[in-house]
Formats: structure tokens, sequence, C-alpha cells
């Protein structure tokens, strides 16, 4: 494969980067906002209007944010085509431009895009909706939404505490000689750092995201969403049928998830060996060593399982029901009170162990170079041997040269590495899982407060075998902030939605973690960025139907009032309904793309662990079929989904693996 010049990377940043919505489009989206999000009255107070929250300049921001020219240019032509008569007619049946249409006729305009079985028409206007839900709930503070929300918004000031690592900074050209160079620091590139590094290897991590510690974390959902996680959040299968949420910034996931720490379950790592073909990998004692090693270096306990309020709901409709409860182990030591609730915007008590306090630091104290904000553009080879990587930081060019490359850029964006580099053979990208994730939410006479306390305290596995053949689901609960309803809950109508995404201090979301099936694929574009194809399947439906039944139980079980779906357009019922008629409801809506709303927390597979280089992109040392010194150490090489919370077997696997690969470069 012809190798691009530093020169020619640097020219697709520069063009990549200057995207900016037309003067047009802001009009036309800040009137689509203000008939999703109109000036009302709630509780007494007046509820500003999505123009008088900013509208037109959170507008410009986040179109900027959007993972992909090609999505900026949908939604360029969603705004056009609602600003011309055929382009209406196409969209809502109503051949007049939205200029032309007053405050009534816009929303039963909209009412006729959210219920409209045109999967493109549902994704077009699941954007729009999307976009001002995110910034209704994110207004910050002092904003009229949060108080009618009874939400008290960030903990107080962020502490200042010193950075104790000192990325190094590129401001010209630069090559570089290293043992080893590490694309991504979560999960997988963080614990492998810090392996390689202690074992005096000379280590380069470079990490696309920023670095961020406790002195930044304002704990506003805003700037968390903007600096910590991949494309802002904005990120979605190709079809926006799935929201994929992701960490980007130095630590990747592990300094923004919900600190849920399971071991690969037996269960699993029998079934991965047989999927892989390989005789005790995933079952031989090198991996269980490499699982004691990570468990305590996090700490992992179940000490801080105190039970918030929202939680305690979830463990008194588990027991009323009989089902199966028990405490969530936690990479969390020494946090007081058991948790403030905001961990998904940073650990501003130092409690959390992710990889930036632990092997990112244990890496950094042994020399190794650490670069942030670096696009990885592709690994360098020669005659099928690594030779390095090519990056580009603030325009600069970075080449570095290495003995061996550690891809764990995420199960998202690995195969992209790869497939810009033309390594890792037919299966690069094949076999993505992603855990979709949906909520039905509970809505009770009495303030839940479900943004406080325990970040994860308790789980249940009642329904982890559904079809017999190990695809269930887990119910699992997390705090909730204002933009969580916001991208949940559906619309029918502004007066609707606005009620119940302002019901927030009401509400109990459950969640129904699936372990999917069937799988999807990560592509790229000609320029290299990738494109996550991936439908919720049949039989993966059948058995998130399953999860929306038993939740319905768990959440009359448990008090609610009401039961809410996170569905287009969205079904609210009684929770004394019977099951079969909110099933009946729930089936008319649908479970496919932009019917049932979905989000994945957890990405896997996409470049696996094998022993055939057709199914399999790497063997049983992490390294690649078809290229020497490559190898790959993240969630890409599990065989099949996890089935938990992925973050401790990522770093099993990465320990693993960092560890052979330290003793074949020190013999």
């Amino acid at each position: 494969m012809r190798r691009s010049s530093s020169s020619s990377i640097h020219q697709t940043v520069i063009e990549s980067a200057s995207n900016h919505p037309s003067r047009r489009s802001v009009e036309v989206f800040v009137a689509v906002a203000d008939a999703l999000w109109p000036r009302a009255e709630a509780s007494g107070a007046s509820i500003p209007s999505a123009s008088e929250l900013g509208a037109a300049e959170r507008f410009a921001e986040l179109y900027e944010r959007l993972p992909s020219d090609e999505a900026r240019r949908d939604l360029q032509l969603v705004l056009k085509l609602l600003d011309t008569r055929a382009g209406a007619l196409a969209l809502h049946g109503t051949a007049r431009r939205l200029s032309e249409m007053d405050d009534e006729q816009r929303a039963q305009a909209f009412e006729r895009m959210a219920r409209s079985r045109l999967m493109p028409t549902r994704q077009a206007f699941k954007a729009l909706k999307l976009l001002t839900g995110i910034i209704a709930a994110t207004s910050g503070p002092g904003s009229p939404v949060w108080s009618a929300m009874g939400y008290p918004g960030p903990d107080g000031p962020a502490p200042s505490v010193p950075k104790p690592i000192t990325p190094t900074v590129i401001s010209k050209p630069t090559e570089w000689t290293a043992d080893v160079v590490i694309i991504g620091s979560g999960a997988g590139g963080g614990v492998a750092a810090g392996v390689l590094a202690q074992a005096g290897l000379d280590v380069v991590v470079v990490e696309a995201g920023g670095y961020f510690n406790e002195s930044d974390f304002t704990h506003e959902e805003a700037q968390a969403t903007r600096d910590l996680f991949l494309d802002g959040a904005l990120s979605a299968t190709a079809d926006a049928g799935v929201g994929l949420l992701a960490g980007s910034a130095l630590g990747g996931g592990t300094l923004i998830n919900y600190t849920t720490s399971f071991a690969t379950p037996d269960r699993i790592r029998e079934e991965w060996d047989d999927v892989a073909g390989f005789d005790e990998v995933f079952t031989g004692d090198d991996y269980t060593a490499a699982s004691q090693a990570v468990h305590a270096r996090l700490g992992i306990n179940r000490d801080h399982n105190a039970l918030p309020g929202r939680e305690m709901l979830l463990e008194k409709g588990l027991s009323n029901l009989g089902w199966h409860v028990d405490r969530m182990p936690r990479n969390v030591v020494g946090c007081p009170d058991n948790g403030c609730g905001f961990c998904t915007m940073g650990c501003r008590r130092g409690a959390r162990k992710c990889t930036t306090t632990t092997y990112l630091q244990d890496a950094y104290d042994a020399g190794a170079r650490i670069v942030v904000n670096a696009d990885a553009r592709r690994v360098i080879t020669s005659n099928g041997q690594a030779t390095g990587v090519e990056c580009v930081v603030a325009g600069q060019p970075l080449t570095v040269r290495a003995r061996a490359v550690v891809v764990a850029a995420g199960a998202l964006n690995t195969p992209a590495v790869l497939l810009r580099s033309g390594l890792g053979g037919p299966a690069v990208g094949h076999f993505l899982r992603l855990h979709p994730v949906t909520a039905l939410w509970g809505v009770y006479d009495h303030p839940v407060d479900p943004w406080s306390g325990t970040m994860q305290a308790i789980y249940s596995d009642e329904f982890e075998d559904v079809d017999g053949k190990g695809h269930g689901f887990k119910f699992e609960t997390a705090p909730v902030h204002p933009l969580f309803p916001s991208v949940f809950l559906g619309w029918s109508s502004a007066a609707q939605y606005q009620h119940d995404v302002l019901e927030l201090q009401s509400l109990q979301p459950v969640g129904i973690l699936l372990r999917d099936r069937n799988p999807g694929r990560v592509t790229v574009r000609k320029n290299g960025t990738p494109v996550w194809h991936y439908r919720v399947s049949k039989a993966d439906q059948a058995n998130m139907r399953v999860g929306l039944q038993r939740a319905s139980q768990l959440l009359a079980a448990s008090g609610a009032r009401e039961i809410m779906s996170s569905s287009q357009p969205p079904v609210r019922l009684s929770a004394t309904t019977d099951t079969p008629s909110l099933m009946a409801t729930l089936d008319r809506v649908g479970y496919g793309p932009n019917e049932t709303v979905y989000v994945s927390f957890h990405q896997m597979g996409s470049a696996r662990m094998g022993s055939n280089p057709r199914m399999s992109v790497v063997g049983p040392s992490n390294e690649l079929h078809d290229t020497k010194g490559v190898y790959v150490m993240d969630g890409s090489c599990f065989p099949t989904a996890s089935g938990v919370n992925p973050m401790t077997t990522i770093q099993t696997i990465a320990h693993r693996g960092a560890q052979m690969l330290a003793n074949s470069l020190t013999a």
C-alpha cells in the first residue's frame, strides 16, 4: 500500500476542519427548535423557548461536533428541504415552507414527522429533536429549565488539583523512535502502557482526546460531553438507530464510565475459547492472573454501594418479584458518602481508579511520553513488519518509529486505523457488537432525585439467558441528569415532551442492557473516517421486547404510578395497565431503528481474536495475523459480546497481551 506523505495528511485535517452551518440553516433550525421546544408555563414558572436558550449559538457548536462531513451534509439537507415546498411535502405532507407556517401548523407538521412510518423521515426528525433536547436540557446553572426540573446542577465549583502528567507538546514536524507506540489510552491502551513502560521499554502513547483532571470537571453536561466523549456524544450508527457513547480523552472511557467492574464471566471465557478456536487462552491461568492483577491495581470492591433513592426503588421491585439482585463491583476507592452522582462527568474526588490515575500514571512515572489531541492516521510497515505510526498533532505531523505498535483506539476506531493502513485481513471491521440499551421509565408520586448518589450500586441477572443460548439482558440503572430524558424520551407534541422532560425529579429509569447475538460492521469513508453499520436484529429485538415486558413489571412492583417508554412516538401508561395491553401498544410503535431509542455504552468485537485469519484479526498473543509487530489490545478483541460491562475484561486482555509483548521485546 502506498504511504501518504505527512503533508497530505496535514491537508486532509485542514480541509475537514472548515465546516460551519450556513446562516440560513441556523435560521431554519431555530424555527424548528422553537416548534419542538416553545416558550411555556410549568409549575407557575415561565420556561424559555429554544431560541431564548441560545439555540442559534448552540446549534453552530453542535453542528461542528457532528462526527462526519456526511452527517453535516445530511442535516443541512433536511433543513433545506423544510425550507422548500417540495421538500416539506416529502417530509411532512404539507407543501408549505417552514417560514410560511404559523406556530400551530409547524407543530402539526412535526407531529406528522414524529409518527412517520418512513425510516428516513424518522431519522431526520430524531436528529432535530436530539439537538433541540440537548440545547434545552444543558442550558446551564440558573436556567429556568433546571429550576422547573428541580435539578440543582453541579455540586459546587471544581477543585484546584495539579495535573501529575505533563503531555509532550508537538509544535513542529517531529520524528521519534521508541520500543512501542500505543494508539489510545483507555481501558486497553492505558493498561498496555503501564505494563510495557514498567517492564523498562521506551513507550509513546498517542491519544486523540485532551488531558483533563479534577480541576477541569465542571460537572455540567454541556462541558463534559464536549470535552470527554467521542464526537461530543453525537456519534451514532449509519442509520442513527443506535447512539454511540464512548470516551475521547486521556483515560478514554475509564474517565467517564459507570465504574462497574465485572470480571469476565466463566461462561463467556469458555464460549470465547470455543468461538476463537483457542486452547485455554481465555480460560487459561495467564488470563486469570491478568484479571487478578487488574483487580488489585484498580482496587475493585463492593464497599461503595450505599443505595440512593432510585436504587432503593430498583431493589424494592426486584425483591418484591423474587428476582436476582446483587451489589456491583466498582473501581472506586475512598469515595466520601459513596458517591455524588457525577461520575460520567469526571471524578473530582480522585476516587475513581481510571487508567489516567493508575496505569497511565505508572507509565509516565516510568518515562513514557504521552501526546494528546493526536490524530493517529495509519500504522506504517515495511516488508510485513510494523515500523511505527503517523499522526497529526495540532496540525503538525508526528511520526513515531517503533519496534511494535499497539492499536487500542476502541472498537469504533481501531478498525478504521487498520483499514486506513491496509492491515488486518478480511475480518477487519466485522463482528461489531454494541450491547444496545433502552430504558423504561417509572413516574413516582414522590421525588426520586435520580441524579444523586452511587453511580451503579446494584444489578439483576435474572434474565441473562432469555433464548437458552446465553443471550439475554441485565437490569441496571444510573444517575440521570437532564440530558438523559431529553435524549431517551420521545416527542409527540411540544407540551407532552416538555412535561415529560421537566418531570425529571420524579423519574426512575430501568436500563435494559442486551447481550446482542447479531453483529454489525465498521467501514471507512474515502477520507478514512469510520462508518458504523448496525441494526438491532429481529432476534435481538425479540429479547429486548422481553426486557421491556419484565421492566414494566419491575417498575410496577417498585411503586411507580406511570410507565413511559423510550420510543418514538412515546408510550405513557398507568403502571396498573395489564402487561399484554402495554406490550400491544409498544408492538405498534416497534423495536426497530428510530422506533425504540437505543444507546450503546459498550462497543466490542470489530477486530476480534481467533485462530482463523478469515474470521478474526489477531491471534492468541494479540498480534495481527497478517503483520508482525502490530497488536490490538482493546474491546475490538472480543470474539462475541461480553454480556457484562466490558471495562475490566478489556483491561485483562490488555494486561495479558502487554505482558507477553514485554517478555518478547526484553528477551
